[in-house]
Order: C-alpha cells, then sequence, then structure tokens
C-alpha cells in the first residue's frame, strides 16, 4: 500500500469487494501488478515554444470537431481534489478538472506551444516591463455575467492577496500592477522585464467578479462557476465531483459528453479494473508495470504524454552539521542505484535526471548528467566529510500521487543506509509538499533533514521548477527555497533568467544554474516520470493529451 492509498475513500460506490471482484476477473492483484513488463518508454511530446518578447499574434486553437456525444465520460483518479477554486489550490492532478470547469487568458495547444484563450493577443509594450493582452468578445460566465478587463485584474489581486494563500501567489508575487486599458485590453506590470507573464496565465483561471464579490471568496470552493466547457453540479468529497456539458462553447461548441465525472479510486488494481469493466471510460497515469495489461485488453489502449515533474528528495540546510556539507550532498546522490529502482520497481520506464527538470520545461539542459551509483564513492565523500560512521536524518514525506511512492522512497532509504546514512522515513498528511515547505519555512520550524517534493514546470517554463525552489527565500513575500539554502551566485543567475527576454539567452542563463545545482547537490534527484493516459476504446477514439493536461477537446469521441 503506497501512502497515497491510504486516502479516506468514504461513501465509495466500487467497495473493496467489488474492487477485489473485478480485480479477480481482470486477472490483477490488490496490492501490486509487478508481473506486468512494462512497454517502451512513449517519445516525449516537443517541448514548449518561447513566449514573445515581440508584438505577436498567437496561432489561432485547432480543437478536433466533436462528431459524436457521449451521456458521460468517467475518469478515474488516485485521490481527490484539493478543493474547487483553482486560483487557490493546486497539483498536477486537478488540472485537468480545472480545464473542463475554468479558461485561462492563455493555454497550452498540443504542441505545447501557447495559444489563444480568453486573450486574442499579447505583446511586450514600449515598457519592457509591461505585458498588453487583447481580450476575447462575448465571453460570459456560466451565471451570464460578462468577461472583461476588470474579470482579469480582480482574479490577479485575489491570487496575490496575501490573506487568500493561494498556491499560485507566489507565482504573481513580481507583479506590480494590473490594468484595464478598456473593457477588451489589460495591462499587466511587473518588478521588472519578465519573459514569462503569459506562461503564468496559463494556470490563472477566469473567475467572475460580481458573482464573488456578491457571494464572497467561500463561493467558490461550494459552488464555482467559470467560462469551461462544463459547469459545476456536485461534489462528493474522497467519492465523486460531476460536471455538466455547457452547449455553445465559444471554443467549439459542445463538449464531447453530457456530463464529466471525476471518481476517486485511490488503490491502482481496483482503478484498472474499473477501467476494464467499464466503471470508468479514463484512468491517469497507470503505474509503469500494468501498461502492457491495458495494451493487451482489445477494448483498451494508452495515450502517452510528456510527463513535467522530478520527484526528488531536497536536502535542507536549517541546522548545522552533515547537510551543509557539499561532500555530504554528493554522497548521498552516489548513494543511491537510481538506475535499479526504476528497473525494477517501474520496468525501466523512468528515466533517471540529474537536474530539477523534465525535457519538455523551457530551460532543460540535456547535458546535465544524473550521478552515477557509487556506493565506495558516497562512503568515501563521507569519510572526507568527517562522518566516517555515517549519521542519522529523518525524510520528510508528504503525500502524492504518484506509483509505488512508499516503495520507491523506501528504496531510496535503504540505499543510504547502506552507506551509514541511517533514514527514519516520516510521512505526512499535506497533500501538497510545497504549501507545506512554504508553511514550515515561514514560521521557521522546518523543512529540516530530507524531505520529498515533486515540483513541476506546469507552464512548462523552468522558473516555476527553478527560481522558487533554488532561489533565497523572502520573508516578506514567503518565497524562494525551504531547504535555507542561500547562495547569492545562483540568485543572480535566477533573477537574470526572468529580467532577460531574450530566450536564446534565458537558456544559457538556466543551463549555469543547473549546472550549480548539480555540483551543489542540493537534492537528490530521481527520473524524468512520462505520463500515460488509459482509455476505453469503445467510447473514445483517440486522446490528444497536453503533456499533463487532458482538454475536453482533446477527447474524441469513437
Amino acid at each position: 500500500m503506497t501512502l497515497d492509498d491510504r486516502t479516506t475513500w468514504k461513501e465509495r460506490r466500487l467497495t473493496r469487494r467489488q474492487a477485489l471482484r473485478y480485480a479477480a476477473r481482470a486477472g490483477l492483484g490488490v496490492v501490486g501488478l509487478a508481473a506486468c513488463a512494462a512497454p517502451a518508454a512513449p517519445t516525449p511530446t516537443k517541448g514548449p515554444a518561447a513566449p514573445a518578447a515581440t508584438p505577436t499574434r498567437p496561432p489561432a486553437a485547432t480543437p478536433t470537431p466533436t462528431i459524436k456525444r457521449l451521456e458521460s465520460l468517467t475518469t478515474g483518479y488516485p485521490r481527490d481534489l484539493g478543493g474547487l477554486d483553482s486560483n487557490m489550490v493546486g497539483g498536477l492532478d486537478t488540472n485537468t478538472f480545472f480545464d473542463m470547469l475554468y479558461d485561462s487568458l492563455v493555454e497550452l495547444g498540443r504542441d505545447l506551444k501557447l495559444i489563444p484563450g480568453l486573450a486574442t493577443s499579447w505583446k511586450v509594450t514600449e515598457d519592457p516591463k509591461t505585458w498588453e493582452f487583447k481580450l476575447r468578445p462575448g465571453i460570459t460566465f456560466h451565471n451570464g455575467e460578462e468577461f472583461d478587463a476588470d474579470t482579469v485584474k480582480f482574479n490577479v489581486d485575489r491570487i496575490q492577496d496575501p490573506k487568500n494563500k493561494s498556491y499560485h501567489g507566489p507565482a504573481w508575487a513580481d507583479v506590480t500592477e494590473v490594468k484595464p486599458v478598456d473593457k477588451l485590453t489589460v495591462r499587466i506590470t511587473t518588478k521588472a522585464p519578465n519573459a514569462v507573464v503569459p506562461l503564468k496565465l496559463v494556470l490563472a483561471k477566469m473567475m467572475p467578479r460580481k458573482y464573488i464579490q456578491e457571494k464572497g471568496d467561500d463561493i467558490m470552493k461550494t459552488a464555482p462557476m467559470g467560462t469551461g466547457p462544463y459547469k459545476f453540479v456536485q461534489w462528493k468529497k474522497d467519492e465523486f465531483v460531476e460536471l455538466a456539458a455547457v452547449d455553445n462553447h465559444w471554443q467549439a461548441g459542445v463538449p464531447p459528453a453530457k456530463k464529466y465525472i471525476q471518481r476517486v479510486i485511490p488503490e491502482m488494481a481496483p482503478r484498472v479494473a474499473a477501467l476494464q469493466t467499464g466503471l470508468v471510460d479514463i484512468i491517469w497515469d497507470p503505474a509503469a508495470d500494468v501498461l502492457k495489461t491495458i495494451k493487451d485488453d482489445p477494448n483498451l489502449d494508452v495515450a502517452p504524454s510528456t510527463g513535467v515533474s522530478v520527484p526528488h528528495i531536497q536536502i535542507s540546510q536549517m541546522k548545522e552539521g552533515p547537510l551543509r556539507d557539499k561532500r555530504v550532498r554528493q554522497a548521498l546522490n552516489y548513494a543511491v542505484d537510481k538506475e535499479s529502482i526504476a528497473k525494477n520497481l517501474f520496468g525501466g520506464f523512468y528515466t533517471p535526471v540529474g537536474q530539477p527538470l523534465v525535457p519538455a520545461c523551457l530551460g532543460y539542459d540535456a547535458s546535465i548528467k544524473p550521478y552515477p551509483y557509487d556506493p565506495k564513492k558516497a562512503k568515501d565523500l563521507l569519510a572526507q566529510a568527517g562522518y566516517p560512521n555515517g549519521f542519522e536524518v529523518a525524510m520528510d514525506l508528504p503525500q502524492v500521487a504518484y506509483p509505488k511512492y512508499k516503495e520507491y522512497t523506501q528504496a531510496v532509504a535503504n540505499y543510504l543506509n547502506e552507506v551509514g546514512v541511517k533514514i527514519t522515513l516520516r510521512p505526512q498528511a499535506a497533500l501538497s509538499a510545497s504549501a507545506w515547505g512554504v508553511e514550515l519555512r515561514s514560521k521557521g520550524t522546518g523543512p529540516e533533514g530530507l524531505y520529498h517534493v515533486s515540483p513541476g514546470c506546469t507552464d512548462l517554463d523552468s522558473d516555476r521548477v527553478v527560481w522558487f525552489n533554488y532561489h533565497s527565500w523572502d520573508d516578506k513575500t514567503l518565497v524562494g527555497n525551504h531547504m535555507y539554502l542561500d547562495n547569492p551566485e545562483l540568485d543572480k543567475l535566477l533573477d537574470q533568467t526572468r529580467s532577460t527576454l531574450d530566450m536564446e539567452q534565458r537558456m544559457k542563463l538556466f543551463s549555469q544554474a543547473l549546472k550549480i545545482i548539480n555540483e551543489e547537490a542540493y537534492a537528490i534527484f530521481l527520473w524524468d516520470m512520462p505520463y500515460s493516459i488509459g482509455y476505453n476504446k469503445k467510447k473514445i477514439k483517440k486522446l490528444y493529451p497536453r503533456a499533463f493536461l487532458l482538454h475536453a477537446w482533446d477527447i474524441e469521441v469513437a
């Protein structure tokens, strides 16, 4: 059982007895499916194009025409939503749901290039610190409220407001002004020239200003309202959330199904069984060792996609002691056989990396290699640092929805134990490692020791991962790394990646920063995790994932 398997599954319609019966019928075991071999890893999707620094009109979206329409479409997820207000909560497993309910000014196309959303075009103005966005006319929210420039300002201000403690707030800390120019024009100004403003807007969902002002902020927690292809119906905590289609959506008319249901099925085997028995039509990120089982079923198929996260074990320097010594941190990296874990637990489906980025992230440097497995070198470095007999340290594990989370973190701990670093694993209740880290760091009570994180370049730019996880902490804005590291050279490079609008120069700056992070061994980087989506071919002809996202328009009905 993985840590996320312990999530409460209240009032579930698929009981454990049913799950066992379905699993037996499918020839699967509830605990694990290790006997199934994994297929070769899919070819990564092409990386994102750089946002323009000069006036440009992005290409038009090209949604797939919906020829047929399903009565309902049900997906199976390993854990429940963290909330319904997408501008306050986050996580990779919530973003597809949010894209069904809400729209953004800027979206990612299938080729991972920026395309128009509720903004039809954008450009840098004569002031290099200011971006101008032209908005799509005639857009209304599900309650009939009009979308305009005042709506954009309201939403960004709401994300920035410290009292709201928005998950996305740190990404907007450098924005100094959001100014409506006219009804369909808005300008966003930052402290310094910032190349990633359009990318910030990918995850900033537009919500109705008047509705929230009249009902209060909490209304979005229980009765959310958007402009997306589906509108909210109900949410039964730890069981399912249901949406209903909105006809005549601005993007492509009617969605592929009249109802969209996202069901919580924490354990992998029951989730696969639910797909095979028709209880759900789509399951997210099936473990590598069950992909063959899905592909061998004539009624099912798998759509490969690009991952955006690198799970890694960050190394806090909060306290005096071994973790402040670069030799010790390097030793921890040499001690872990990432290749072996990937092979034995995931069929070799995942690729070890030496940086916090995957190839889809704008800023990834393919020349940076992972630390090789070398336990002798690890022991030698520990001895040189004054710890020939090792030391004891805790590893904190906030909950994530990754396959075999408990197993692979235990494997990491076992490898560290073998070189004398005695690990105590401490599962945490937090669903977001980032929010957990910010809370502890803001209080000065942690994190300490080692702790698992999984930041993703969810807007496909490296800024969200590298700047926020490796820049020094700011007590006023509560932005920066949680590891208590303070590297002025690294800070300077990361600040320059934001202020430089020249994309080629930005890539060089990211490369320099990533090489420092690798050399200093600030974390034990694990692997690139490509996504896969299993689906029912009887109802779905084709899926077109956009990295970790699946828009309604990416589902082609059979």
